[in-house]
């Protein structure tokens, strides 16, 4: 009897995990991540102005390469009927380059503050951030998010293009934190 409740017992776990798929995520594990939220202080170059941009941002990278996130950027620099412009993206694509501390992000636009012809609802943003160390206020980097004409994606070898300067992770993060893993 007892030999025969063994037998069953070990085929019932047989077919359990035979049956029952794997945890979610199991087959598909994060390689990377990117996560963040802090304020900027910029200066306006055509006019001196000084204003500020807050971000936040979260975004994972799985095995097979796809992506999710999200992410929302207010800049003070750019007003309508006295609102700041605030944009949403919903993040589908995370590259986290060789240095291990600098990653590009992009994704569409979902809904802004108000329509603004630079960042139109449907259309493809991208940014580059920079995790310097610890503590991040004062080290690490946010890029700009500027128009992105040719739809470039994180991954593209022409990310920056037609401007590389607006992508790249040159503003600091005077408050907040910023980490590439």
């Amino acid at each position: 009897m007892k030999k025969y409740l063994a037998t069953a017992a070990l085929a019932a776990l047989v077919l359990v995990a035979v049956v029952v798929p794997g945890a979610p995520g199991a087959q598909n594990p994060v390689v990377h991540s990117a996560t963040g939220a802090g304020h900027q202080d910029d200066v306006d170059v055509a006019t001196g102005e000084v204003f500020n941009r807050t971000f936040s941002f979260s975004a994972v990278q799985y095995a097979d390469g796809t992506a999710n996130g999200n992410a929302q950027i207010a800049s003070r620099k750019f007003r309508r009927d006295n609102r700041e412009l605030v944009i949403h993206m919903r993040i589908d694509c995370l590259h986290v380059l060789p240095d291990g501390k600098t990653a590009q992000l992009s994704g569409v636009i979902t809904r802004t503050s108000y329509p603004d012809v630079e960042v139109p609802v449907g259309k493809v943003h991208r940014f580059t951030v920079q995790d310097n160390g610890e503590p991040g206020a004062g080290v690490d980097k946010f890029s700009g998010v500027p128009p992105n004409p040719q739809a470039r994606d994180c991954d593209d070898p022409d990310f920056g293009q037609p401007e590389p300067a607006r992508v790249a992770p040159t503003r600091t993060v005077n408050r907040g934190n910023i980490q590439v893993r």
